[in-house]
């Protein structure tokens, strides 16, 4: 089964963006018989939600330094591999719990680019103008995915 996985604290302005983007897209999603689970800060729960052999799609806020709004797909082995959770908030993410218990998923963590962190339950003005191409994106990278990696399409 594919799952979508959105991490994020709403009340932390664009670190919700992930969470805004699945509920957006969740009808779409359903319909292409993916799971969504909104998983917020709860990055532990969602980790034991998952089977070895479930294809995985996390979506998160990211800090890279790119433009804001981008679009970053990773694949989860490379995600995996990567030096410990420097662009993602979350204390143990998803993907620390998989470094941790040497799980072999596979899947992508697509990352959505940040402009602001802070308190409050708004994304900030810049990922709110591109919020509707965000969520383009973000559907138009998981149909891709789906379409060039699975073997559920």
């Amino acid at each position: 089964m594919i799952k979508l996985i959105a991490i994020g604290n709403r009340f932390m302005k664009d670190d919700g963006i992930a969470i805004k983007v699945a509920e957006n897209l969740v009808d779409k999603l359903k319909g292409l018989n993916i799971e969504v689970i909104i998983g917020e800060t709860d990055c532990q729960n969602c980790f034991y939600l998952l089977k070895q052999d479930d294809y995985v799609l996390i979506i998160d806020a990211i800090y890279t330094g790119s433009e804001p709004g981008s679009i970053h797909p990773l694949k989860l082995e490379e995600a995996v591999a990567q030096s410990s959770g420097a662009s993602m908030q979350h204390d143990m993410s998803i993907i620390e719990l998989m470094k941790l218990y040497k799980s072999k998923f596979k899947g992508y963590l697509i990352g959505v680019e940040i402009a602001e962190l802070g308190f409050g339950d708004k994304l900030s003005p810049v990922l709110n103008e591109k919020y509707q191409q965000i969520c383009l994106d973000v559907e138009r990278t998981i149909n891709k995915i789906i379409l060039e990696e699975t073997n559920y399409a």
